[in-house]
Order: C-alpha cells, then structure tokens, then sequence
C-alpha cells in the first residue's frame, strides 16, 4: 500500500553549521509541481540550494529528481530514495540548504539530505493515497453555494474558481466518489453542467 502526506509539513536540521529545511507537499496533481516549486523558491529565495524530488501515481508512474547545483547524486536522489523507502507518492519534497561554511562531502550531504526528509515524514500525517478525478463544472451564482456544501461533504475540493457570467470551477473528488457525484448533478434542482472546452 501507498501513502501520501495529509497537508504540507515541513522541519530542520543542522548539521556542521549548514541548516537543512526540509518541506513536503502533498501533490495530487503532477501539473501542480512548477507552481508549488515557484512558491517555495520564492519563500527560500536566500537558500544556497533548493534541491527536491516528487513521486506522483498509485503505481507511481511519475518519478523526479533535481539535485539544483549539489554534486550529482548527493540531494536529489537521497531526498527520492527516503520518499520511496517510506512507500510514498503523490508527493514533493524540497530540501533548501543554508551552506554554513563547513563543506560536508559526498557522504555527509547525503546522510543530511536523507534525514532532513526523514524528519519531516516523521512529522507528517500519512494517508493512504488514492486515485483522484477531475471534473470541471459551470453552474449559476445561485446554485454555487448549495454545490459547493454537497461538494466538499463527499471529500471533493474545489480549485480555480472563475467569477463570470457564470460560475465555472473544477471540482476534484477520490475516484471512489464518482457515484455520489453523479447523484447529486443528477438530482439536482441547480442548473449545473459539466464544462467541455
């Protein structure tokens, strides 16, 4: 069985000087990983390296690693390595580095790398991962409310909301729950339709 984390979590380490913080976000859409990777950058911007791997799918078809100016092999594939070794995916970790003038060779940024991820998935939620779809849904201003509430109450959640004549909005839900769904866009007194662009 697979495990994803519940909500991002993030903790340091220190080592020789140098600081480690380690932050994994949950990813439960690959085309996630730019935006998520441009907002943490623009976080650890005064980092000396922001070095991170993700792993996406239940049989984890997608899998990336970016070592961003380490020694090939001392950050990125130790940072994938413990995420593999703790049976995760649908996941990103970000390791950025605080160089602290003591240079730790091969050895010794691999051992930090793996453990500041380490105790990040120790600090962390983990949730059995499962398969999520999406639907992208326009409805009235009158009917979003209502949907919205029916929504979240069988675990969907919705994402990029666009305010316009309209309402159009993609709703993500565990695939499992495509039957409610249907029930309650079947059922429905709203004016809902699904949004084929």
């Amino acid at each position: 069985m697979l495990y994803t984390i519940e909500k991002k979590t993030d903790s340091e380490i220190k080592i020789k000087r140098s600081r480690f913080v380690a932050v994994l976000y949950p990813l439960p859409y690959v085309e996630e990983v730019k935006d998520i990777l441009n907002e943490h950058y623009r976080l650890f911007s005064d980092a000396t390296h922001n070095c991170y791997a993700y792993i996406h799918g239940l049989n984890r078809e997608i899998i990336y690693y970016s070592d961003a100016g380490e020694p090939t092999g001392t950050a990125g594939k130790p940072i994938l390595n413990t995420l593999l070794r703790n049976d995760l995916t649908n996941i990103l970790a970000v390791v950025s580095r605080y160089f602290g003038g003591i240079k730790l060779g091969v050895k010794g940024l691999i051992a930090a790398y793996s453990e500041a991820v380490e105790q990040a998935i120790l600090k962390s939620n983990l949730i059995e991962a499962k398969l999520l779809i999406s639907f992208p849904l326009v409805c009235d201003y009158a009917s979003f409310e209502c949907l919205k509430h029916s929504f979240l109450a069988i675990g969907g959640e919705i994402k990029q909301v666009i305010w316009s004549e309209e309402v159009s909005f993609i709703l993500n839900l565990p695939a499992e729950q495509e039957k409610e769904f249907r029930k309650i866009i079947d059922g429905n007194k709203h004016k809902i339709r699904l949004n084929y662009q």
